[in-house]
């Protein structure tokens, strides 16, 4: 059984290492986020292999020579520099950054070689996995607070799922919760080991590595997308988005609107558009106060038909698709420089808003950002 255990040990850094090919291959698109990515997995992957050819082997100079050159702990800031790139993709690479590996390499040369214990005489054990546990944690939680704050955390009332979203909050799972085992197991070797030489391995960190590399071969997109791009996606591309369902999105009891239902089905796709078309062209919703009926009279659609529409087959109220449709105007025309000679208050009323706190509390609920932060991340 365990022979098996360290050929699957094997097998996942033969898998870690087509991923790294991947990865490469795709460093003309994402150079800077795409290099942190590489070197983890290329690190991962040898590790891995290294760990299962030494158990199946037993072969004690090869476990020595590889344990007193461990530079694992170095690779600790990696994560937590590529989730930021990948969430601040303007962001260029600064060397303030390097400052990261600093403590890491330090703590490095120590466990490997003892140089500050042999030079001051001192015994520093416990403050050298003082040092580790401390960067571990640390990373571990600016990592957490900015994936939480950036893509995990749901302020938005008005929710629009894409594809490219569904996909970047899988793999940001993944390869976060691979970093957790990770970081769980190294804090673990120091509170509980007294030699740090091991290489340690175990189960949990071999599933979750595995599971990211199982990703990134079954879903190789990943590579280029980046959480800037939906959200840009999100904000200008607003035609991309839709939250009109061919299929209802609750059961219909009520006999009415069965037999509506069967009048409507067949051309449903025809009012969305129609809808769709009607808003952006005649930017409808700035004027204040408006209602289902009001719409269907302009469209020119029984007020029935459009109330059906709103109930079985929007994803969101009328009162949200108002509050969004208007938010994406105002998106609109600050990206024509609207605010060049305006305020957000005027930009408030042109687009429909009764007051600019009413402006300013819709703004957060579907951009997540507040006008003014809005308008910063643009420049």
């Amino acid at each position: 059984m365990k022979t098996i255990f360290d050929l699957m040990f094997i097998l996942n850094g033969t898998l870690g290492l087509m991923c790294f090919v991947l990865v490469v291959l795709s460093l003309k698109k994402n150079r800077a986020v795409n290099v942190y990515l590489a070197v983890m997995i290329l690190a991962v992957s040898t590790r891995l292999i290294f760990r299962g050819i030494i158990e199946l082997t037993h072969n004690t100079d090869l476990f020595m020579t590889f344990s007193r050159n461990d530079v694992s702990l170095m690779a600790l800031p990696l994560p937590y520099l590529y989730f930021r790139k990948l969430v601040f993709k303007k962001s260029i690479f600064k060397t303030r950054y390097l400052f990261h590996f600093l403590l890491p390499i330090l703590a490095s040369i120590e466990m490997n070689y003892h140089l500050f214990e042999g030079l001051f005489h001192v015994e520093l054990t416990f403050l050298v996995k003082s040092l580790i546990i401390s960067i571990v944690l640390y990373h571990l939680v600016m990592t957490s607070i900015l994936l939480r704050k950036s893509f995990w955390k749901k302020t938005k009332v008005i929710e629009f799922k894409t594809e490219y979203e569904t996909l970047i909050k899988k793999w940001t799972i993944v390869f976060y919760f691979a970093f957790l085992m990770t970081a769980i197991k190294i804090v673990w070797d120091q509170l509980f080991l007294y030699d740090n030489l091991t290489i340690s391995e175990n189960f949990f960190t071999w599933i979750s590595w595995l599971i990211v590399f199982i990703t990134i071969l079954t879903s190789p997109s990943i590579l280029n997308i980046y959480l800037s791009q939906i959200s840009r996606e999100r904000e200008v591309t607003s035609n991309v988005i839709s939250n009109w369902c061919l299929k209802s999105t609750s059961k219909i009891s009520n006999k009415q609107d069965l037999q509506l239902s069967q009048k409507i089905n067949p051309e449903l796709n025809a009012y969305f558009q129609q809808i769709d078309q009607f808003i952006e062209k005649e930017h409808f919703f700035r004027q204040s106060g408006l209602s289902v009926d009001d719409l269907a009279l302009k469209l020119k659609i029984p007020k029935s038909h459009l109330s059906f529409i709103f109930k079985y087959h929007s994803t969101i109220s009328f009162s949200d698709f108002k509050k969004f449709n208007r938010i994406q105007d105002a998106i609109g025309l600050i990206g024509e420089g609207y605010l060049k000679t305006n305020t957000f208050d005027s930009l408030s009323k042109l687009v429909g808003f009764s007051t600019y706190n009413t402006f300013y509390i819709a703004f957060k609920e579907v951009t997540s950002k507040a006008p003014q932060e809005y308008l910063t991340g643009l420049s």
